[in-house]
């Protein structure tokens, strides 16, 4: 059952970008209640949130859509006594939604290209990133239940560099919201897409209920009722690591090693015996 959360006691946060975190609390608690009760969602670890500064990694799938996003964030900001929470995104899904002059800095989304999260961690707040980038949103449906962010280590370095930890946060359930083909990949490699737009990816997929779709671009229709699960996992320090650390790429690999293996147990362990859009699994 979902619950109001209490006031929270007053923090001394320096927002950046004009963050509005009552603005976000209020959206979270009328959106919650919706796409929770949708995807039947089940949250697990909560009690895993630190209480400082931390960055979360997450994994999402289900193209635009999101589902894993969605519900990660809107259930963080449903708690008012929560310390504000950014989240990065794509430069082209950044640089789109200022084109159709959504509310960005007010929402706290962060550009990825920028220095915006870095700072923001440094001012005492939370951020969240999803390091695979659009090849994870994007990964076929044969690959939903695998965790990989293609060697992508900016999020440990910056990590290292605000000495936060590092909070794995698992989502299981979103690839199955439509029916990936293929991640395109070819596809931005021979178009320019992924040396103009950082774009890895041009999928290939099947939403309800108009069928077949191309690209990023936001199509009509819904997600598929999935149950998705989010798992937060117990967070990874990085202050025990030397002032210099984010700088020593032995260092950095081992930690972004240590996320991924965290994170691919856990899915492994949630996709278990799982029915694609029905859930279920083994509890042990």
């Amino acid at each position: 059952m979902y619950v109001r959360s209490r006031s929270p006691e007053p923090r001394d946060f320096q927002l950046i970008e004009d963050f509005n975190p009552e603005l976000v609390h209020r959206l979270a608690l009328w959106y919650l209640p919706v796409i929770g009760k949708y995807h039947r969602a089940e949250f697990l670890g909560l009690e895993n949130i630190p209480d400082s500064a931390f960055l979360a990694a997450g994994n999402h799938t289900g193209v635009h859509f999101m589902p894993e996003t969605m519900l990660w964030l809107s259930k963080y900001h449903s708690d008012a006594s929560r310390r504000p929470m950014y989240t990065l995104v794509h430069d082209f899904a950044y640089k789109l939604a200022k084109r159709l002059r959504l509310p960005l800095h007010a929402l706290g989304i962060l550009d990825a290209e920028k220095n915006s999260a870095f700072e923001a961690l440094c001012e005492g707040c939370a951020v969240t990133v999803y390091p695979g980038g659009d090849r994870d949103n994007a990964r076929p449906f044969c690959k939903r239940n695998t965790i990989d962010f293609f060697g992508h280590t900016g999020y440990v370095k910056m990590a290292l560099r605000a000495r936060v930890p590092i909070l794995p946060v698992v989502g299981v359930g979103g690839g199955e919201s439509v029916f990936t083909l293929t991640s395109g990949s070819w596809l931005a490699d021979i178009t320019g897409l992924s040396r103009r737009y950082k774009l890895h990816t041009w999928p290939i997929y099947w939403s309800f209920p108009f069928g077949w779709h191309f690209g990023h671009m936001p199509a009509l229709g819904i997600p598929l009722p999935t149950q998705i699960t989010i798992s937060v996992l117990e967070p990874i320090p990085t202050s025990i690591y030397p002032d210099n650390a984010a700088s020593d790429p032995e260092i950095v690999g081992m930690l972004n090693t240590q996320v991924i293996r965290a994170m691919q147990r856990e899915m492994d362990r949630l996709a278990e015996g799982r029915i694609p859009i029905i859930g279920g699994r083994k509890r042990k």
